[in-house]
């Protein structure tokens, strides 16, 4: 019921990188431990590119996407984080004709400062992303320049999840 990326709570699939360091691409990542919980930090985050090309994932029975983030960076009502979710289609390559990709934003008062939000949206909330059988990329951007991040997974009916740590992350 869970295709999880990065949880300590769940197995993860195999991710082939989580910052492919495109061009323009200012984040810096981090893998650190907060209370014995794994947690990647994105420092000077503009946007952050996540793939898992090597071996897509198929969440076409899943109906939920989660993330737990956290920032120290002040939250006010035009910052934004987001979260893009590409399918590479059929032919599991990227512009073939057949790929389809969908971003949300989140806002205050979703996002606070130094306190865990866990995300969890349905799939059907990226109504452009038509296809859920070769998930390769996950792209991370916005407003907000620090951002730690845990319990990455898709999952199948809105469930609780792992806790994200409860102690604010170090600067």
């Amino acid at each position: 019921d869970v295709i999880s990326l990065y949880s300590n709570a769940y197995t993860n699939v195999p991710v082939d990188t989580w910052n492919t360091r495109w061009q323009f691409s200012t984040a810096e990542e981090t893998f650190i431990k907060i209370q014995n919980d794994d947690i990647i930090r994105y420092r000077n985050l503009n946007f952050v590119g996540i793939e898992f090309t090597t071996k897509p994932i198929n969440a076409t029975n899943m109906t939920h996407f989660h993330i737990d983030f956290w920032t120290p960076d002040p939250v006010t009502a035009a910052k934004t984080f987001k979260v893009l979710l590409v399918d590479f289609g059929a032919n599991n390559s990227f512009g073939g004709g057949d790929d389809s990709s969908h971003e949300l934003s989140f806002q205050a008062p979703l996002i606070t400062s130094g306190n865990w939000v866990g995300i969890d949206v349905p799939l059907t909330a990226f109504t452009g992303l038509t296809k859920r059988g070769n998930l390769a990329q996950l792209v991370l951007s916005g407003d907000f320049p620090n951002v730690y991040i845990d319990n990455v997974y898709f999952h199948k009916s809105v469930g609780t999840g792992p806790a994200a740590p409860t102690t604010p992350a170090p600067l």
